[in-house]
């Protein structure tokens, strides 16, 4: 019984020996796959943040043009958009339970 598990045993080593390159080759494609996933997740989001600013200054420029040209309505949307928002404030303090 001892030799069938010594050649067993044996067979498995030669066998994971046999394995063994073929196992590391499909580790490092792993690791370089998981490599290229990572650099395309940083440029996604690289670009992401870009979109992002050039949106953030463009509402700004826009804004700030619209509040130059009419100062006036611009004064009333700020102030009706504040009312709302305390409106909006009160209301959800009234209605939780205490």
């Amino acid at each position: 019984m001892s030799t069938l598990g010594t050649r067993v045993t044996s067979q498995v080593d030669g066998l994971l020996e046999e394995a063994q390159p073929a196992l590391n080759r499909m580790g490092h494609r792993v690791k370089d796959e998981l490599n290229n996933l990572n650099d395309s997740g940083k440029d996604v989001l690289s670009d992401a943040k870009h979109k992002l600013e050039k949106e953030a200054r463009h509402v700004r420029v826009t804004t700030e043009h619209f509040i130059q040209h009419d100062p006036i309505r611009s004064v009333l949307i700020a102030a009706g958009t504040g009312a709302v928002a305390a409106l909006m404030a009160s209301w959800l303090l009234r209605s939780r339970p205490q």
